[in-house]
């Protein structure tokens, strides 16, 4: 018989994609005052010259960064935060088409999770519209495992590195404060 637990706690991360920098000043204000202080930040980098997927909605020459949160995160809070990203591209959108675009995800020692709005088979309900997926598995040695749907801007530099980062700033957290189990 299997015992249940809760998992621990997560390191929060949010990717944004866009073209206008003050635009990502005001949102990533918006974004501390919600999920508090960042602990780290990528590299700024093209999306578009990896992926033109989304430039027929923003434009052409789409930006992106990832920050990540400082404070451990519980994992069954990762649906409510999609649901705040979602209000505040609205509130940034334009004729229907977003100006940002805000990807939040959940880092541990064994992967890297992201939340959408669209479901596909490897994606598991979360509620409220939000679906989960492994975007990428961490092995030993800093290993990345990439799986047939991972995006493939988290597999090159620099966002690659940052993630590896976040994982071992986790790591150290995870370690200093023996994040607790709790209901």
């Amino acid at each position: 018989m299997s015992k249940l637990q809760i998992p621990e706690k997560v390191n929060l991360t949010i990717s944004a994609m866009f073209i206008d920098d003050q635009l990502l000043d005001e949102v990533s204000t918006i974004l501390v005052s919600e999920y508090g202080e960042m602990d780290g930040v990528s590299p700024l980098y093209s999306f578009s010259d990896i992926s033109p997927y989304y430039d027929p909605e923003m434009g052409s020459g789409i930006k992106k960064i990832i920050f990540s949160f400082k404070e451990p995160f519980t994992r069954d809070r990762l649906a409510e935060v999609k649901l705040k990203c979602v209000e505040i591209e609205e509130k940034y959108s334009l004729n229907g088409s977003r100006q940002i675009n805000l990807d939040p995800g959940m880092v541990s020692l064994e992967n890297f999770v992201l939340a959408t709005g669209k479901n596909f088979s490897h994606r598991i309900y979360l509620g409220k519209g939000v679906f989960a997926e492994v975007t990428l598995m961490f092995g030993k040695k800093n290993l990345i495992k990439e799986l047939p749907w991972t995006y493939r801007d988290y597999l090159y530099e620099p966002a690659r590195s940052f993630l590896l980062e976040t994982r071992e700033r986790y790591r150290i957290k995870r370690n200093k404060f023996k994040l607790k189990k709790e209901f």
